[in-house]
This record gives structure tokens, C-alpha cells and sequence, in this order.
């Protein structure tokens, strides 16, 4: 479905729907705010530490179609890893989409595709620039064919990047408008829209979320391995990877009508052998039998 649709539409598919205004304000918008942070030393950084886990889960993606939501283009390349024939691209801003894949500029919560039409869905950092983050949810689960799989990675709010995201509030800093989502809140509306995870969660970036980063940031420190060797559930970045469950088709049973039958008389075979009737006791048989006899 998206196949033809792409290649009746050309090499690039650029759609524009209205975006309840929001459009006129695109420059200040909370997804264009994060983009230009991502092309910071400090978020190249956490770009090169997020590009791993995501081409681990692309890769084993397959099927027909593809779609990215996201806020950077870089980062968008890892899909080339998968086996998947159509990939997409979609942000609000048109200005980062890459040239090598075919664009939507539209919101998550607003996705201009058909029900089960992708094959496999990115969320990168999308919920967090969602104005309301169990809307795009639903949305990738009305475009996800049964048996699709989701990757969101997202920053986490319990860790030193959500006491930056409290510092932006009274800062004006990028993250300041950012929506986080805890991964128990993330994980049980998963379930509820019929998800199951794949794998465990898996947490990046337990370094300091204000400390300057020069252009050649030095490595972990012994810290940051050690927690993130343990899996330590305060990582500032979360990749969680789900499955979108085959729902359980009832079949069209239709109660039938069943006539009460009818009994038929059964034979009984009769017996060869001539057996003697027992004997019937007379009134005077009682009588000697009381006096002994």
C-alpha cells in the first residue's frame, strides 16, 4: 500500500496538513528548539551514544514500510541497516528532512497515513515534543499493522536530564518544553494499546547533562560504565522496542437450530437358553415355613 502510493507520489513525498496553527510559530516550536541542541557538541554526543542501540533494533526490522519521526536527519541514516524496502521521514519542520528519503512534514499526532499501512515505526525524541504524548501513541498504533515493531527512544525524567528539563522551565532552556515520560507511565500505556516488549529496556547517558563538552569529548568515566554495565534505571536516555500483538479474530459462529430427535424403538436380542421361571409361593408354603417344617 505505501509501496504504490510512494511510487505513484515520485522519490520524495513532501505533505503539508494543517497543523492547528502551529505552523506560524514553527521556529520557537519545542521539536525545532531540540533540533538545533542535537546539533550541539553536547548533543552530537549523545547522538553518537544513541546511534548503537538504534541500529541494533533497526536492523531487525523488516516488511514493506518504514517510517522515522524524529527532529534530526542524521541520526535518520541507521535505518539503512534494515530490510525494509520503503522508509519515510517525518518531522514538523520540512527543513530536516533528509533528501535521501521521502518526507512528511506533519505532527505524530497527526500522521496523513492509512490504518495498518507501516511495517515498522521510529519514535525518536518524538514524544517529547508531542503536545500530547498518549495521542501519538494511539496514532502509531492505528498506523502499525499487527505484528509491527515500535523503537522510541526518549529521554528519561527520572535522571540528571530531568533535572535539566526542570532547570529549562525556569531558564528558557531548550528542554524546558519538553514533555518526559517515565518508562513504567511509557510501558503501561504500551500494554494498553496492545504492545508487548521485545526486550528489556535499554538506558544510555549517565553522564552530567549541564557539564560543557568540548568538539572531542573525552570518554566515560568509570562511573558512567559501571552504571551502565549494571542497567541502572536513571540513564538519561531510554530505547524501549515493542511488538504490536495480533488481535484475537473470533469467527462468525452462528448459532444453529437443532430439530430434538427422534427415538427410535431398539431391539433387544432374546436369550437361547430356557430358563425355568422362579417358583411362586403359595399362602400354605408361608404357613409350613412359620411352623418349622
Amino acid at each position: 500500500m505505501i509501496g504504490e502510493w510512494l511510487l505513484s507520489s515520485g522519490p520524495a513525498v513532501r505533505i503539508v496538513p494543517v497543523l492547528c496553527g502551529k505552523c506560524s510559530c514553527l521556529a520557537n516550536s519545542p521539536s525545532q528548539r531540540l533540533a538545533e541542541w542535537l546539533a550541539s557538541p553536547q548533543g552530537e554526543r549523545l547522538l553518537r551514544e544513541e546511534s548503537g542501540p538504534l541500529s541494533e533494533a533497526v536492523r531487525r526490522f523488516h516488511g514493506d514500510s518504514l517510517l522515522w519521526v524524529g527532529c534530526h536527519e542524521d541520526i535518520a541514516g541507521t535505518v539503512r541497516g534494515c530490510m525494509v524496502r520503503n522508509r519515510l521521514f517525518a518531522s514538523e519542520d520540512p527543513a530536516n528532512a533528509p533528501e535521501e528519503l521521502s518526507s512528511l512534514c506533519c505532527a505524530l499526532d497527526a500522521l496523513p497515513l492509512p490504518n495498518n499501512s507501516l511495517d515498522a515505526m521510529v519514535l525518536h525524541h518524538a514524544l517529547e515534543v508531542s503536545a500530547d504524548p498518549r495521542s501519538g501513541l494511539r496514532e502509531a498504533a492505528r498506523v502499525l499493522v499487527p505484528g509491527g515493531r515500535l523503537v522510541i527512544c526518549a529521554f528519561n525524567p527520572i535522571s540528571l536530564w530531568g533535572i535539566r528539563n526542570l532547570y529549562g522551565r525556569l531558564r528558557q532552556d531548550s528542554f524546558g518544553s519538553l514533555r518526559l515520560v517515565t518508562t513504567f507511565r511509557l510501558l503501561d500505556w504500551l500494554a494498553l494499546l496492545g504492545f508487548e516488549i521485545q526486550q528489556q529496556v535499554q538506558y544510555l547517558s549517565y553522564g552530567l547533562s549541564l557539564a560543557p563538552t568540548s568538539d572531542e569529548p573525552a570518554g566515560p568515566g568509570r562511573v558512567e560504565q559501571l552504571m551502565k554495565r549494571l542497567q541502572s534505571p536513571v540513564g538519561g536516555v531510554y530505547v524501549v522496542s515493542v511488538v504490536k500483538q495480533v488481535a484475537a479474530l473470533r469467527p462468525p459462529w452462528r448459532t444453529a437450530r437443532v430439530k430434538s430427535p427422534k427415538l427410535l424403538p431398539a431391539a433387544y436380542p432374546k436369550s437361547a437358553v430356557n430358563r425355568d421361571p422362579a417358583p411362586v409361593l403359595q399362602m400354605s408354603d408361608w404357613k409350613d415355613l412359620e411352623r418349622g417344617r
